[in-house]
């Protein structure tokens, strides 16, 4: 018999608390990021000492709690390769921002080294955005777990050329309680499983209807995300 055995994410691929996001958060500085990656200071909700740009306390023996004006954090990791088309991101961005729904301010953070690294950076540099921002980073191999244990969604624009080798960001992503949004190819369905444990898209435009369609209302109405 022929068996088929699938990867698992390591222990430390974990959903985090609120305490481990605000204590992770706190150093790594997401805010300074965002102000020297993107234009317009005032997307970002006003910060204090005891608050960071998803959480706060209201002093410093409080339990933390998410703020209310938080944006949402996304997460998608790369190697900057022709495999991973990252303009259908940048175009779904556009759509969700261009849409007049009521839907919270995007956080998108995508970590990874490559050589296509310096092309995406110039065209998000280009952007004109007022509720997303798009910012990349290098993150050292013991704080990708906390990123992810701190996000609300998982994007993976991997395909595969063999159409056999599944992504293992995906996995990852899985072992920290994230849903993810995954470009179809042949066998990603052993993976992800289209509004089960996440959601399937071709292009950019189902990849901005279903941005839109997991935060509308959001956080008065998760049911959809939670689902997941």
């Amino acid at each position: 018999a022929i068996s088929t055995l699938y990867d698992r994410p390591q222990s430390h691929f974990k959903k985090l608390d609120l305490e481990e996001i605000h204590e992770f958060l706190t150093r790594f500085n997401l805010e300074e990021i965002i102000s020297k990656q993107s234009i317009g200071a005032n997307f970002l909700p006003p910060s204090s000492k005891m608050s960071t740009l998803l959480t706060t306390k209201p002093s410093p023996d409080s339990p933390a709690k998410y703020r209310n004006n938080r944006p949402i954090l996304i997460v998608s990791s790369t190697s900057w390769t022709a495999d991973e088309d990252f303009s259908i991101l940048l175009k779904a961005a556009e759509r969700y921002d261009q849409s007049t729904d009521n839907l919270p301010k995007l956080v998108f953070i995508i970590t990874g080294k490559g050589p296509l690294k310096d092309k995406y950076e110039r065209e998000i540099s280009k952007m004109s955005l007022k509720n997303v921002r798009i910012v990349t980073t290098w993150l050292p191999a013991e704080d990708y777990p906390l990123i992810l244990g701190c996000a609300d969604l998982g994007i993976s624009l991997h395909k595969s050329s063999s159409g056999m080798d599944l992504p293992m960001k995906v996995v990852d992503m899985f072992g920290c309680g994230l849903p993810v949004c995954a470009i179809k190819f042949d066998c990603i369905g052993e993976l992800v499983q289209h509004n089960r444990n996440g959601l399937i898209f071709n292009n950019e435009e189902e990849l901005a209807r279903q941005l839109i369609e997991l935060f509308t209302d959001y956080p008065a109405n998760t049911s959809k995300i939670e689902s997941m």
